[in-house]
């Protein structure tokens, strides 16, 4: 499909925020005050694309942001950007398979931020997660970050997450993904608009047909649709 995936797919760079909301407040005497406001901690991620685009090999595309707009989220992952995928990658040491599942783990609870898995059983000196390394929970996209180092042991580990708990489903027994195979919702709120750039010419079944490059007005600004989660 033709979307938010092709963005993310044909991208030159990545910007990632995903820090909690503060609130700072300076009184009359100049001492700070800071807030924190209570949030799902959604993923918000900047693409800029390539100057490279032809028009007429990208007009599925361009229908399908048409489509989409504001408000349509969509399913993504990186594991198909040969540019980016290594930005997730697992840094474990647990065997995967080839879309990511931590062969032999399942979760047992998840409270808080206190996610506690069922792993292999492996000497205590395996690293089963590293900080940043992406988990995903079933088939549900909403990844979430182991925050520190998790070794093995005895078959069953507590990972420190960066976020609680935002499922409203019931976790116990799900399988787990990591790495670039976990899959993110997001939409993308301000949806650029493109320009054609006449210039150049594409040959299809022998004839010369005329093309353009494409010029989107900003960068695709992805924002995670945590309303289902």
């Amino acid at each position: 499909m033709a979307g938010l995936q092709t963005i993310i797919n044909k991208a030159s760079s990545l910007l990632i925020d995903r820090r909690k909301v503060v609130g700072l407040q300076i009184t009359r005497n100049e001492i700070p005050r800071v807030t924190l406001t209570p949030t799902k901690q959604p993923w918000k991620m900047e693409l800029e694309m390539p100057s490279s685009l032809k028009y007429y090999n990208n007009r599925d595309l361009l229908e399908a942001l048409d489509t989409m707009d504001r408000v349509s989220p969509e399913i993504v992952t990186f594991s198909n950007n040969p540019c980016l995928n290594w930005i997730f990658r697992y840094q474990g040491t647990l065997s995967t398979t080839s879309t990511g599942l931590l062969i032999g783990s399942s979760v047992q609870s998840f409270n808080g931020n206190q996610l506690i898995l069922n792993v292999p059983v492996v000497p205590g000196n395996r690293v089963i997660f590293e900080p940043n390394d992406l988990i995903q929970l079933g088939n549900y996209p909403y990844p979430f970050t182991s925050t520190t180092r998790v070794l093995g042991g005895s078959g069953t580990v507590t990972v420190t997450t960066n976020r609680p708990n935002i499922l409203s489903y019931n976790v116990v027994g799900l399988s787990v993904t990591v790495g670039n195979a976990c899959k993110f919702n997001v939409f993308c709120p301000n949806m650029p608009t493109y320009k054609l750039i006449p210039g150049g010419y594409t040959n299809i079944n022998g004839s010369t047909i005329n093309n353009a490059l494409i010029e989107f007005n900003d960068s695709f600004q992805l924002y995670e649709y945590v309303g289902t989660a």
